[in-house]
């Protein structure tokens, strides 16, 4: 639409010399022009959707226009209107543009200054057009989106609701239009959200707009269920654009699989407690009764051969017994049960020192010591295998453990090392414990009792760990008892 080439425009004008002045503007441009001279002969036709243009007197001799503007406005929606006239009256130029006129000129009339202004307003149309075009395409994507797709403008009202939005949220499009966007959000959310939005615009800064965030939504019957929500502004159009995702399925499937993982854990503990108490209660004890046997055996005999084959049995016998003892402490450290968390970090301390010569020193409050069985024994793993990665990894022989009550009733774990230390933006898969498992397992331990971790590093500078958790069995469901 750029050429006017062709363009049909509708001249309606009674005095000869006027329209032959704009006829001849029209042509040398290459517009093709139909002619009237009076409302009657305008409004005698039907073809009015064919019309780019129409250019009207305001004084025709069967009648003013201004009150046929509208109903021009009506028959021609996609033409333009442009008033000539003879008078210089200021309060008919405010009628015709009230009117939505593209522009009014008073005789006589400027060449130039015409078709200046009918470039204009072919430029005008051409952008309209394709806007249009661009708002219809765009309309039939987000009306086809299986995505829920709402945008609202810098208040917070809904502009466009498309149909997978009222499928998700229940409300016909008619009925959320022009309501608060914040009527779709969860109660607390809801009476805070227009000053997101103020914030935001005042701010610039927003933990929405521009990325992804997990969200309750509020369906028309009252139910809450999650979303993920992406919001992009679209400062041209003074709108948001909100892309909206139903993700109960997906939390669903996540809840089920933390209570499977949590359900795993939970037999690996028993497992390894019914290991520990097979070691403990009859594998030591077939063995003490062995060196029973032997010391009769070596007693009984003369034979000094004999007697140092037994003796040598005797110690290799006794290395077994150490083993198994030390397993059965690893597998179920009884003085984790029996006088709780930090006596067993003090046994564990020791026992780091006496198998691998790393002397761990020690800051425990006593009353850090969780009422949940799960979460003393998750807490207690964790710090043992945060151990074995400064054996492993940190080239030192020294480690301290920290393990404080804090006010908020959390407790708060932290394993550190003056070692090498690393950068923590190329850990992936740097670490691993002793078990090959590595730090992601600590991670996951802790979800198990809905623990933090996170750790602070840097090359030569040593590492320190940190664990947050919870105190009270109240705050934390236990598997142990179902709660």
């Amino acid at each position: 639409m750029s050429n006017p080439q062709g363009l049909p425009v509708l001249l309606v004008e009674p005095d000869s010399e006027s329209r032959s002045q704009l006829i001849q503007i029209l042509l040398r441009d290459g517009y093709r022009i139909d002619i009237a001279e009076t409302q009657e002969q305008m409004l005698d036709r039907n073809n009015w959707s064919d019309y780019f243009l129409i250019i009207l007197e305001h004084d025709l001799p069967d009648g003013r226009i201004d009150e046929l503007l509208p109903q021009l406005k009506q028959l021609a929606p996609h033409a333009e209107l442009l008033v000539v006239t003879s008078q210089h009256r200021i309060e008919n130029m405010i009628i015709a543009f009230r009117n939505g006129i593209a522009d009014y000129f008073v005789k006589p009339i400027d060449p130039d200054l015409f078709r200046a202004s009918l470039k204009r307003i072919l430029q005008n149309k051409t952008v309209s057009s394709e806007l249009r075009q661009t708002q219809a395409q765009l309309k039939a994507i987000v009306d086809t989106a299986i995505e829920a797709v709402i945008t609202i403008n810098r208040k917070g009202i809904v502009q466009s609701f498309n149909p997978a939005a009222e499928k998700m949220f229940g409300y016909q499009a008619e009925e959320i239009i022009d309501q608060n966007v914040s009527i779709l959000t969860s109660p607390p959310t809801r009476t805070h959200h227009d000053e997101y939005i103020a914030r935001y615009l005042e701010t610039g800064e927003s933990e929405i707009v521009g990325a992804r965030r997990e969200l309750k939504a509020c369906r028309r019957d009252g139910t809450t269920f999650p979303i993920e929500l992406s919001v992009t502004d679209i400062p041209q159009f003074g709108i948001f654009a909100g892309i909206i995702a139903d993700i109960s399925e997906r939390k669903q499937a996540e809840q089920q699989q933390n209570e499977l993982s949590r359900a795993i854990a939970v037999a690996g503990q028993q497992e390894r407690r019914n290991l520990a108490n097979i070691l403990h209660d009859h594998l030591q004890q077939v063995l003490v009764g062995v060196r029973i046997h032997l010391d009769i055996a070596k007693n009984d005999t003369t034979d000094e051969t004999i007697k140092q084959t037994l003796v040598r049995a005797d110690e290799l016998l006794n290395q077994g017994l150490e083993i198994t003892r030390s397993l059965t402490a690893e597998l179920n450290p009884v003085v984790l049960h029996e006088e709780g968390l930090a006596t067993a970090v003090e046994w564990l301390a020791q026992n780091m020192k006496e198998r691998y010569k790393l002397n761990v020193t020690l800051d425990l409050d006593q009353r850090a010591n969780p009422k949940s069985e799960t979460s003393k024994i998750v807490l207690y793993e964790c710090i043992r295998e945060l151990l074995f990665n400064v054996v492993k990894h940190s080239q030192t022989d020294e480690a301290h453990v920290s393990l404080k009550h804090l006010p908020n009733q959390d407790i708060e774990v932290t394993v550190s090392d003056q070692g090498i230390g690393f950068d923590t933006e190329q850990l992936d898969h740097q670490l691993s414990d002793a078990s090959g498992i590595g730090l992601s397992n600590v991670e996951f331990r802790l979800s198990l009792i809905k623990g933090k971790f996170w750790l602070e590093s840097q090359e030569g500078a040593g590492t320190t760990a940190h664990i947050i958790a919870y105190l009270n069995s109240d705050k934390v469901s236990d598997p142990n008892t179902g709660v």
